[in-house]
């Protein structure tokens, strides 16, 4: 990257860790925030599922229509979105209110896609792995200050008290993607210089790569796993194990540190040794952090699965996403980082569904069991990807 194009894909950057605060922020107690306003488990593992199900049938259309519109307009907007939903939460009393704000909520899944398509654009093929590497580790940022935040404030402020919060945090990132506004107009011109093609046609792309296809498997296993644990453990750490609202939000925030301290390295590594290795120990990895979580009681050695975790899924993340860059066309990119997302939000919606309603009928603890068996079948799927130059 030239000294200008990094600045403004640092500046991108920090604004995507202000869409991570938001986001994050109380989303270590989000089920406890929903069953506090009379809802049931399976209630919970509804709204979850709904939460993740709207972003995933959203994205490609908004990415279509971010081509016609621009990034800078859809990101601007996404952020208002995500403020104003926020503060919707703040004086949500029912959970039919609830609802309401999960629909409106879902118009900004699409800041994340364009933040990281340009970062892509703006940075050199053969440094693909460093450029997403830096960009997730914002994103973990973002992922480690929210719960943080939560930890610290919740016993004091409230639920109430931690959307207003949140709500603050996207007009930071809107201020941040006004001064790198100079990225985003560099990575539209490149697009229009380029021809792209039709609709179809980028779709068909897309889903005739044997190796996306794959990569999307491996991302719905992980995302369909994860939402087991995000939808049930915050409901088993305060009911069994009988652990605070700050002392679960502390659990996340140890999650969100380890998956930032790893991602830039993950990157960096990645570019050097390929993309197959780093994932496969990754989900090795997964399988050891979700049967962890699910047979031990003690604080301390949960807060050695979560870190695992957050290790596991930082270096997963970063590889997946530059493996995608290597194997899609430029004016496809920002397509096929929405089409990746919909697929981790496809997986998101069937583990809170199923969470809701494993819930009903077995132990907590054996539902983690089952997030950790989903974990197995992805590594003989990266073997089974081909080899790409580099590795």
């Amino acid at each position: 990257m030239q000294g200008g194009d990094k600045t403004g894909s640092y500046t991108l950057m920090l604004a995507a860790s202000t869409v991570m605060v938001a986001a994050t922020l109380a989303q270590p107690i989000f089920p406890l925030f929903i069953r506090s306003l009379g809802a049931t488990t399976p209630q919970v593992g509804l709204l979850l599922s709904l939460k993740t199900f709207l972003p995933l049938i959203l994205r490609i259309p908004l990415s279509f229509l971010g081509e016609r519109l621009g990034k800078k307009r859809m990101i601007i907007g996404s952020l208002l979105i995500l403020s104003t939903a926020a503060l919707m939460y703040s004086i949500a009393t029912s959970f039919i209110l609830l609802v309401v704000v999960v629909i409106y909520e879902s118009l900004s899944s699409a800041s994340n896609q364009f933040l990281m398509a340009t970062v892509s654009d703006l940075s050199p093929r053969d440094q693909q792995g460093d450029a997403m590497g830096r960009y997730l580790t914002f994103l973990g940022l973002g992922m480690l200050l929210g719960p943080a935040l939560c930890s610290l404030l919740v016993d004091q402020i409230g639920y109430s008290g931690l959307y207003l919060t949140a709500s603050v945090f996207p007009f930071i990132g809107i201020v941040l993607v006004f001064m790198g506004a100079k990225g985003l107009t560099e990575s539209e011109s490149i697009n229009l210089e380029s021809s792209h093609p039709s609709a179809r046609e980028s779709l068909r792309m897309i889903f005739t790569n044997r190796n996306v296809l794959l990569l999307s498997y491996c991302r719905t296993s992980f995302a369909t796993s994860q939402n087991l644990i995000l939808t049930l453990f915050p409901l088993y750490a305060s009911d069994i194990l009988g652990y605070s609202d700050s002392t679960v939000a502390l659990l996340f925030t140890v999650r969100g540190l380890s998956n930032t301290l790893v991602r830039f390295p993950a990157g960096k590594l990645s570019d050097r040794v390929g993309r197959k290795k780093p994932m496969i120990f990754a989900y090795a990895l997964l399988i050891v952090a979700f049967g962890l979580t699910a047979t031990v009681k003690d604080y301390n050695l949960l807060i050695a699965a979560f870190a695992l975790y957050g290790f596991s899924w930082g270096m997963r993340a970063v590889s997946e996403w530059a493996f995608l860059t290597d194997l899609v066309e430029p004016e496809i990119k920002t397509l096929s980082i929405s089409y990746l997302s919909s697929i981790f939000s496809l997986g998101s919606t069937l583990g809170s569904i199923t969470a809701g309603t494993l819930a009903t009928m077995m132990p907590y603890t054996s539902i983690f069991m089952i997030a950790a068996a989903l974990m197995v079948p992805p590594i003989p799927v990266i073997t089974a990807m081909k080899k790409e130059s580099g590795e």
